[in-house]
Parts: C-alpha cells; sequence; structure tokens
C-alpha cells in the first residue's frame, strides 16, 4: 500500500518538458486570465504557481505576467460583494494568498479597468501587487508584440 501511495510522487519527479524548452535559458508569456468561478480561479492560480515551480527545477527562468479580465476581476480584491463573499470566502482567502505566493515568486499582475468598472470593482481595493490598467486587451496586446507567449485562462 505505502508503494503504492509514492507511485504518483515518483512518476512526477521523474517528469520533465525537455523537448519543449531545448535550449531555452528563459521564457517570457502573459496569462489572460477570464475565469468567472472563484473555485476555478483559485486551482489555476495553484496550478501557474507549480508551473513557476517547475520551470526553476527545469533551469529556466520565467518572465510572466497575468492580466485579470472580465469576470476575474470580481475575485481579487479586498471588497468582494457581499454575496460572492457569502458564497466564495474559502475560495477568495485562498486566491489571495496564491497571488501573494506568485507576487513572491515574481509574477507580474494587471487588472483591466474597463473589466473593474462593468464589475463595480473600486481599482484602490485590488489585492496588493496588482495593478489596474487602462485596457487589459492592449496589455495584452503590447506583452505578446514584445515576445510574450500568450496563455488563455479561460471558462
Amino acid at each position: 500500500m505505502a508503494a503504492l501511495a509514492l507511485a504518483p510522487t515518483v512518476v512526477a519527479e521523474n517528469l520533465h518538458n525537455r523537448a519543449a524548452i531545448d535550449g531555452l535559458e528563459s521564457v517570457k508569456a502573459v496569462y489572460d486570465v477570464r475565469k468567472s468561478n472563484p473555485n476555478a480561479l483559485d486551482m489555476y492560480l495553484k496550478a501557474i504557481i507549480t508551473n513557476v515551480e517547475n520551470l526553476e527545477k527545469e533551469g529556466v527562468q520565467a518572465d510572466l505576467v497575468m492580466v485579470f479580465i472580465s469576470h476575474s476581476v470580481k475575485f481579487i480584491n479586498t471588497a468582494p460583494a457581499l454575496e460572492t463573499e457569502a458564497d466564495y470566502g474559502d475560495a477568495l482567502a485562498s486566491i489571495a494568498k496564491s497571488v501573494e505566493t506568485l507576487q513572491e515568486l515574481g509574477v507580474r499582475m494587471e487588472a483591466c479597468n474597463g473589466a473593474t468598472r462593468a464589475f463595480d470593482v473600486d481599482n484602490d481595493t485590488l489585492l496588493p501587487g496588482i495593478e489596474p490598467v487602462r485596457s487589459g486587451f492592449i496589455s495584452l496586446m503590447g506583452y505578446q508584440n514584445n515576445g510574450y507567449a500568450l496563455i488563455p485562462v479561460y471558462d
């Protein structure tokens, strides 16, 4: 039984991405984050933390940016709607912790002002370190034109 419990860990430790990153010393990527469910957003943020850690294990320097657009802005602030807080309080707390961890790992974060206006989120309540920008779409255009690979995080 103990051997079976260890099997997934052993297999995961033996995995790599050599074919994809052969010869790369660094990667640049921008995450287009448009999750409308905080539980799903929480799961993806944790997966991105794992990605950053795995890139480090592969010896690749990560230059990563996240741009929160659409519904996702409702979950990255310190003053969520009462209904959102009541329904998803645990997920919101976990999201805030993941945002902090990602920032500690060097991931930059932006929130689309058009989305914050549309979903009645005050830019002053965005989680610390998340920068409001005029347009998330313009950010995505700019980052892609500056060599960042687009990683869609949609519903």
